[in-house]
């Protein structure tokens, strides 16, 4: 039952009790103390209902001093204004209640053990995603090319290539130059297509050599070289050249050796070939559209549902996430940093908090404030009618007890 409907009923049975002793006549002691508490109840009941009436409406119709509310709406409006910015939402009281939370711990909590990792990973992964559809590639690719366009001029390819021959001619770097040529030279003797290259020369070269000549024919047939032999023969002698030369204990592995490294040092110093690197350069620069190439790349690569950079990015944010759940420093850091964070927004954007409040309250009408603050303390309200009405009754048996026992004690 609704304290309303309590102290309604409170209210009843006193007016009632009252009346029905009152029938009766309030003969006797029992009847008389009964008769007054209930009257004493009544009145009690009656006064706190009018007075609590007098609050929000107009009780039995009277306007003197009443519907205290509505007359004085203005008043207390500033002074609820005022009660919740500079006592209830103050600052002080705020960082106060704040300063005992270990924002730093309940952050860690949260990340591991209530899904605080997964919703950083889709907010930060939705957040990118929807960023890189929205970019403007082409927009971007124009303003980075200059730049692009600039360093790769400023690549001084020819001097770069110059070093790096230079470098090659070293000795340690010119053995193993010289050592994959021979390795690969070998590959290529061997291979199918090479060894039919091979064959039909040799044949045309036997051809010509047995022309017109009898003898060389005779003799070449009883010697048994066809053409598969004379190939045969010529693969064995640069088989154990290429061996010999690739143990590099030969003068002739020494003289490839020295003239591969003088040929290197020469193109590491050769104007023209320097030059025509250069030319090359701004050739295939002005040829190279770089402002389509870097949209391309862009909308290859970063406008995807799963671009190349998503899976390093979770992972660095899962690293982060750890760091910070074991680190009891960075933890203390993000508490002293969110305080003082909270305190810095709170002072400078703290006059919004009683303009909130007060256009809050001036959207409501005279009935709507008066239904909102009566639906907040009618339930404590009521009891004070219940209480008065008991109070009441305690008090009118109380009285009547005083001057039964004064017309006993003193016969009045």
């Amino acid at each position: 039952m609704e304290k309303k409907n309590k102290a309604n009923l409170a209210l009843g049975i006193s007016a009632a009790g009252c009346v029905g002793t009152l029938a009766l006549g309030g003969v006797g002691f029992l009847p008389g103390l009964l008769q007054h508490g209930f009257l004493a109840a009544t009145i009690g009941g009656l006064a706190d209902w009018f007075a609590v009436t007098a609050i929000f409406h107009k009780p039995l119709g009277i306007s003197y001093r009443t519907d205290i509310l509505r007359r004085n709406r203005q008043r207390i409006m500033e002074a609820i204004v005022q009660f919740a910015s500079e006592d209830l939402l103050s600052t002080e009281h705020i960082m106060s209640i704040l300063s005992q939370q270990d924002t730093g711990r309940l952050m860690a909590e949260y990340l591991q053990q209530r899904g605080g990792r997964e919703q950083v990973q889709t907010v930060v992964t939705a957040v990118l995603l929807r960023s890189a559809a929205e970019l403007d590639t082409q927009a971007l690719a124009r303003e980075l090319a200059p730049a692009v366009r600039q360093g790769l001029q400023g690549f001084a390819v020819e001097d770069i290539t110059a070093a790096m021959l230079t470098r090659l001619a070293e000795e340690q770097h010119s053995q193993r130059i010289l050592q994959s040529l021979l390795t690969l030279s070998r590959q290529v003797l061997h291979a199918p297509a090479m060894q039919q290259v091979l064959l039909a020369h040799v044949t045309v070269l036997r051809e010509a050599y047995e022309r017109d000549h009898f003898g060389r024919n005779f003799l070449m047939g009883l010697l048994g070289l066809d053409d598969a032999r004379i190939l045969e023969i010529f693969n064995e002698n640069l088989d154990a050249w290429l061996d010999k030369m690739l143990g590099g204990q030969t003068e002739s592995y020494a003289a490839v050796r020295a003239g591969l490294e003088m040929l290197l040092r020469r193109l590491a110093q050769d104007e023209s070939l320097q030059a025509m690197l250069a030319r090359g350069k701004v050739q295939l620069l002005e040829r190279i559209d770089i402002e389509g190439l870097i949209a391309g790349w862009m909308e290859a690569n970063l406008k995807s549902e799963q671009p190349f950079w998503l899976t390093p990015l979770h992972t660095f944010i899962d690293q982060q996430i750890d760091h910070f759940c074991q680190s009891a420093t960075l933890q203390r850091h993000f508490n002293s940093f969110l305080q003082a964070f909270l305190r810095e927004e709170l002072e400078k954007h703290h006059a919004l908090i009683p303009q909130l409040i007060r256009e809050r309250l001036d959207d409501l009408t005279d009935d709507q404030l008066v239904s909102l603050v009566e639906s907040k303390v009618q339930d404590d309200l009521q009891m004070i009618r219940i209480n008065g009405a008991i109070v009441g009754s305690l008090v009118g048996m109380g009285l009547y007890l005083l001057v039964s026992l004064a017309e006993r004690m003193w016969g009045l």
